[in-house]
């Protein structure tokens, strides 16, 4: 009989280590603060479709658009370039934002940055085009986490899915403008 309560306290013992050490949780990275891709103060018109791949995605598109600059949303570190021809993305550049957390830019005309490169918010990672599989000059672009696409927000706000928004650009818009009269320690303005 003591060999079966040794047995038994040895099993109880086993279980215990299962619940008073639980296994430790993931842990969860807030994402940065995002902006738009494109420079301080442009408009551009961004669509989501539920039958776009992967449908979390943003087509930004505005008139005479192709060529216009395309600029990181978040500081980080470029984790691949590409051309890819006239098939899929075409020329793109996906941006490793820390944390788990990716963007991915495609359809571009040009790229002007290397791969390891490291970037901050603003800076410009290429243009706007029309290659790969596309037929009209847009950006796509995606965020992901861990590989997975997610909602796209621009700092607290989140895209409109599904259909078309315009979207103002806050990237980078550091320059405030002051009016008003500054007097000297001698009163002279």
């Amino acid at each position: 009989m003591k060999k079966w309560n040794y047995s038994f306290l040895s099993f109880l013992l086993f279980l215990s280590c299962f619940t008073i050490f639980p296994s430790t949780p993931k842990t969860t990275y807030a994402a940065p603060t995002f902006q738009m891709p494109f420079p301080c103060d442009q408009t551009w018109n961004g669509e989501t479709r539920k039958k776009h791949n992967p449908k979390l995605a943003i087509d930004f598109t505005r008139k005479n658009g192709h060529g216009d600059p395309v600029v990181a949303s978040a500081s980080g570190k470029i984790k691949k370039i590409g051309d890819l021809g006239n098939k899929s993305f075409g020329k793109f550049v996906y941006i490793d934002h820390g944390n788990g957390w990716e963007t991915r830019h495609a359809h571009l005309s040009k790229i002007t940055v290397k791969k390891g490169q490291l970037i901050e918010i603003g800076q410009q990672i290429g243009n706007v085009g029309n290659s790969g599989n596309s037929t009209a000059s847009h950006l796509h672009y995606e965020q992901k986490h861990n590989g997975e696409v997610q909602p796209i927000y621009f700092g607290s706000s989140k895209a409109y899915y599904y259909g078309k928004k315009e979207y103002k650009s806050n990237n980078n818009c550091t320059k405030k403008q002051h009016t008003g009269t500054v007097k000297t320690e001698n009163g002279k303005k």
